[in-house]
């Protein structure tokens, strides 16, 4: 390798590095607002970045796959498939004992058009181990959800069938956004 070719490789990894850095710069910003710093994140993150587990009986995948759910197309994260039981997914957003990072929780999901012999599906959520939310939902249909999640550690999403003898679609998620906490300012002494 001729040294002209290793300068522009070194040229090129630089520039990749500084563009890594202000990237990282731009995603947490330092605010001045009357005086005071804030923190604020510009981005929501995925729930899937959090530690997740699978936590039931049918299953749970992270796949990113287009479905048609109420003749529009969602692009879904993942799916819970809870067969003639039930499937859940449980992720911990943050450390017993550190600083909330999130606001909210919001949900988007549904169940596809292509299968409208599937019987209804109920879709609970839990915080820190607390029912929160409960919607049933059958083919063709979508329901959106938004969860304070400032004061939550653990969060909880179940499918449950409604039949034990007929086989559930899966329901599908093509939103699990979490949305970071905002500091407000503290008032000047």
């Amino acid at each position: 390798m001729t040294l002209t070719v290793q300068f522009q490789l070194a040229m090129q990894k630089t520039k990749l590095i500084n563009r890594i850095i202000a990237g990282t710069m731009l995603s947490f910003a330092l605010v001045t607002q009357g005086g005071h710093i804030i923190l604020a994140q510009q981005r929501p993150t995925s729930l899937l970045r959090a530690k997740c587990v699978n936590s039931g009986l049918g299953s749970v995948r992270r796949n990113t796959l287009n479905v048609s759910i109420g003749k529009a197309v969602y692009t879904s994260l993942f799916y819970l498939g809870p067969g003639n039981r039930s499937a859940s997914v449980t992720c911990k957003i943050r450390q017993v004992d550190s600083q909330p990072l999130f606001q909210t929780l919001q949900l988007g999901f549904g169940m596809r058009d292509n299968n409208t012999t599937s019987p209804p599906v109920t879709v609970n959520v839990y915080l820190d181990g607390k029912q929160a939310e409960t919607r049933t939902i059958a083919p063709t249909q979508q329901e959106s959800l938004s969860l304070d999640v400032s004061d939550v550690t653990n969060v909880s999403i179940e499918a449950v069938c409604s039949s034990q003898s007929i086989y559930c679609d899966r329901v599908y998620f093509f939103n699990a956004a979490l949305e970071p906490i905002i500091l407000s300012p503290t008032p000047s002494k």
